[in-house]
Parts: structure tokens; C-alpha cells; sequence
């Protein structure tokens, strides 16, 4: 009776994270195809070279460049969101693991060993990732303002 106390907010809060995590990449997804939408028509209203120039050259149109490549200027942001799932994720299979010693029913410490074996395992790949591509962007400069990169 005491696990179930455990194991159904536990089940709510993943099913809770794991919905928002698919609804927020959506959201985002949609946003992208606006933005690409948007910039390819704008694009097209520029008939000559000339005005296309003019265009970039302009404040708006540096804004317009600069959006176009906002997910690789920014790299921290991925690598932080891959911590903060992994240290989740870790946390959250690390306290399977524990509660598993604690119970005694034999279902329960079947299924909490199962569980909380694989959201230790893909925590800590997600750490590994974050880990990985924060030496990476490191090392290419990418972690830099592109200011001081010039």
C-alpha cells in the first residue's frame, strides 16, 4: 500500500514532464515553419538584387539574419536542456532504485528495478550528451559571442 503512495505521483509527474516535453517541441516546431514560411515570402517580394541588399542592410534585415541562424548561435541552450533532463531523469531512476530496496512486495521491486534502470541509463546519456557537446562547442568556439569570434 505504502509504494503505491510513491509510485502514482511518480507516474503522473513522468507522464506530466514527458507531455509537456512533446507539447513544447511542437509549440517550437510550429513556430520554426512560421518563421521559415515568413522569411521565404518575404523573400520573394524582393524582385531585384538591389532591393534584396537595401533589405539586408537595413536593421530589420539583420534581424531577419540573425533569427535564420538563432539555433546555432546558441548552443548553451540545448546543452542545458540535455542536464537538466539527464539530472532528472537520473534523479528520478535513482529514487526507483532506492524505493525498490525499500519495498517488499516482489512485483514492486521488479517493476521499480526495470524503471529506474533505464531512467538511470538515459539520465546519464543525457548528461554524457550535454557533457560531450559542451567540450565540443567548446573547443569550436561556438560557447563565444560571435563578436568576439571576428
Amino acid at each position: 500500500m505504502q509504494s503505491d503512495i510513491i509510485i502514482a505521483p511518480a507516474f503522473f509527474a513522468t507522464f506530466g514532464w514527458v507531455a509537456y516535453t512533446i507539447s513544447s517541441n511542437i509549440r517550437r516546431a510550429h513556430a520554426s515553419r512560421a518563421v521559415a514560411d515568413l522569411h521565404s515570402k518575404l523573400l520573394d517580394k524582393c524582385a531585384a538584387s538591389q532591393d534584396l541588399i537595401a533589405y539586408m542592410e537595413s536593421a530589420a534585415g539583420r534581424k531577419f539574419l540573425e533569427s535564420a541562424g538563432m539555433e546555432a548561435a546558441q548552443p548553451w541552450s540545448r546543452i542545458l536542456n540535455a542536464m537538466q533532463a539527464g539530472f532528472v531523469l537520473g534523479l528520478v531512476g535513482a529514487a526507483e532504485l532506492i524505493v525498490r530496496a525499500l519495498d517488499p512486495n516482489p512485483d514492486a521491486t521488479e517493476f521499480l528495478l526495470i524503471t529506474g534502470a533505464v531512467a538511470l541509463a538515459v539520465g546519464v546519456g543525457f548528461l554524457l550528451s550535454a557533457a560531450t557537446s559542451f567540450m565540443l562547442s567548446k573547443s569550436w568556439g561556438l560557447l563565444t559571442p560571435s563578436e568576439l569570434r571576428k
